[in-house]
């Protein structure tokens, strides 16, 4: 019976998702990728100095983070951005970059400048990662949903284009 390869084996993995809460956040997924202490004590103020109703509560912005790794951690030459479908806030930013990425967009402006510099620089390398993976879109300025910064012009799924 043949075997599998290791590469292949590790390429199924899925990445496990653990969060700040629990102290050990973002084992097991690039160390390249991994937010600071500073950066994730910035957040984690602002955040809870924030009324819930701007768009974020405690925990989203590390949860974007980790969701927008995860997304660059999936194996393949090319990646395709995913609508989500459901409601819930939570569930769409696990489900699509874009949402996620837009949520760091605006965590970013709300930081102080040593935070906001280290945030900057990480989601420069993610972004030029995003970039190289993903493809444009050269229809995207048909659909109004897409409008907005560079990543919403990017190829989605093609079951999500019917």
């Amino acid at each position: 019976m043949p075997r599998k390869r290791p590469g292949a084996l590790r390429a199924q993995r899925v990445p496990r998702q653990v969060y700040a809460d629990t102290g050990s956040w973002g084992v097991g997924l690039p160390k390249r990728w991994r937010p600071s202490r500073r950066i994730v004590s910035a957040i984690r103020r602002e955040e809870y100095r924030r009324p819930f109703g701007e768009g974020w509560w405690p925990g989203a912005a590390l949860e974007a983070i980790d969701a927008y790794r995860a997304f660059l951690a999936r194996p393949g030459k090319y990646l395709y951005l995913l609508l989500s479908i459901s409601g819930s806030q939570e569930q769409e930013l696990r489900d699509n970059v874009a949402v996620a990425r837009d949520l760091l967009e605006v965590v970013v402006h709300r930081l102080p400048a040593c935070a906001r510099r280290d945030l900057e620089a990480l989601l420069a390398e993610m972004d030029d990662e995003l970039r190289r993976r993903t493809l444009p879109d050269p229809l995207a300025y048909r659909q109004p949903y897409r409008r907005g910064d560079w990543w919403h012009w990017r190829l989605y799924h093609e079951t999500h284009h019917l």
